[in-house]
């Protein structure tokens, strides 16, 4: 089963969208406790401040020492809670009298005690009168004889309900920033990602890699093919000048004649009925690599190609040629006179390509798995060159027949249509 391929373009803008959503969410999430912590200081703040300013007021005093009616004090508790938005404000003195702006107001609490005892102001946090809240707590002190007493103690309360809200509506300024900043680093990563696709060409790193090896492929194709084709030439020159440095001139023009009869008839068919520029390099090459290993390769003369199809990959077409050819030499490396021969004709609807070889044949059992990878019979580390040809076989939508050659060999024939859309084929 082949491996999903991932565009480019889809990777780049996952990683850029991820690295900016963790960014922006931990962004918010940091201004977020930083707003949360500032506003629970500010709200333990307040509370404090309120409750110390209402301790020293001389209404607050009176009323738990005068007994004083409550008409008076209770309006400005209100109004002060009204200006500070608290939940809340109490006075309860140590002789059981008691105000506050909520409902019914309560006596002295256990958490009023640090400021009877020690007459200290604090804030704490514990249940209120709309569960947990921040209260701030302040001593209500009166002088008398010459010293200082604490009669009493305002609370002054804060819900953390409120407090959440308010935070909660400043909260808002910073998501929306985050989600205009997220918005802007989505538009840069797509302009990253079609400016680097601009730079590939539209390609994408899988086929750039595929190109990548292709080259290579072809490259080192080539310069076997030129090494092949420079020993025999090689060795043909040395040929001729021993035969001139024996004075057998003779044999020396008909060596030529026969060398440039053979050379002309080859290259007639190849540069002028074949029209293709990398076909024609590794016939050439092929050609050579024949002579090199004494084995008699010709081109047959029927063989004609106006050129590859537009739909069709040249590269592919090249590995089929070249490995069908290959395993032809390997196929008769053990006769005494070995023959191949080569046949490409696209002058019907479909592009014929076929090598004939004289070895020692395949048995019927070995064809159904001849083009399995790894599949040979020359020995380990071998089975690729056939593995390769089905799979540019299949790509160009073409099916592969392999028959015996009378009286012995192997006769492989590739069928392509010139107008195939390409698909899985099957031999």
């Amino acid at each position: 089963m082949k491996r999903k391929i991932v565009p480019l373009r889809t990777k780049i803008f996952t990683l850029v969208f991820c690295l900016l959503f963790f960014i922006v969410a931990g962004m918010s999430a940091v201004f977020y406790w930083i707003q949360a912590k500032e506003t629970a200081d500010q709200v333990h703040q307040l509370s404090l401040q309120t409750a110390q300013t209402i301790s020293f007021m001389p209404e607050t005093s009176a009323f738990l020492t005068d007994d004083r009616k409550s008409d008076t004090l209770l309006p400005v508790l209100e109004h002060i809670q009204e200006r500070t938005a608290a939940q809340s404000i109490s006075i309860a003195g140590r002789n059981g009298t008691a105000l506050s702006t909520y409902q019914n107001a309560q006596p002295l609490h256990e958490s009023d005690s640090r400021s009877l005892i020690y007459g200290g102001s604090y804030t704490v946090e514990e249940k209120g009168t709309d569960g947990e809240a921040i209260i701030g707590k302040a001593p209500i002190v009166q002088a008398a004889d010459g010293h200082s007493e604490v009669i009493g103690t305002v609370s002054v309360e804060f819900s953390k309900k409120s407090i959440a809200a308010q935070i909660a509506s400043q909260t808002g300024n910073i998501l929306l920033a985050a989600a205009l900043a997220l918005l802007v680093g989505i538009a840069g990563g797509l302009w990253l990602t079609r400016s680097i696709l601009s730079d590939t060409l539209g390609f994408e790193p899988v086929k750039i890699a595929s190109l990548y090896k292709k080259t290579i492929d072809e490259i080192r194709l080539y310069s076997d093919e030129l090494r092949a084709q420079t020993h025999e030439f090689m060795n043909k020159l040395y040929v001729l000048s021993g035969l001139l440095q024996l004075g057998r001139h003779e044999a020396a023009l008909e060596f030529i004649q026969r060398e440039a009869d053979s050379v002309s008839l080859q290259q007639h068919i190849v540069f002028k009925q074949i029209k293709d520029d990398l076909i024609q390099a590794v016939l050439l090459g092929k050609t050579a690599k024949a002579s090199e290993k004494k084995i008699s390769f010709s081109i047959e003369q029927e063989s004609v190609l106006s050129g590859i199809p537009s739909h069709m990959d040249g590269h592919a077409l090249l590995t089929i040629i070249s490995n069908l050819i290959d395993n032809a030499f390997e196929a008769v490396r053990q006769k005494e006179s070995p023959c191949v021969s080569f046949l490409i004709t696209d002058a019907s609807p479909t592009l014929i390509i076929e090598v004939t070889d004289n070895g020692t044949g395949i048995g019927e059992q070995t064809v159904s798995s001849l083009f399995e990878k790894g599949v040979s019979t020359k020995g380990e580390n071998r089975g690729f060159g056939l593995y390769n040809v089905k799979e540019a076989v299949d790509a160009c939508g073409g099916v592969i027949e392999v028959l015996p050659n009378d009286p012995s060999g192997t006769i492989f024939t590739i069928y392509i249509p010139k107008n195939a859309v390409k698909g899985d084929g099957h031999g």
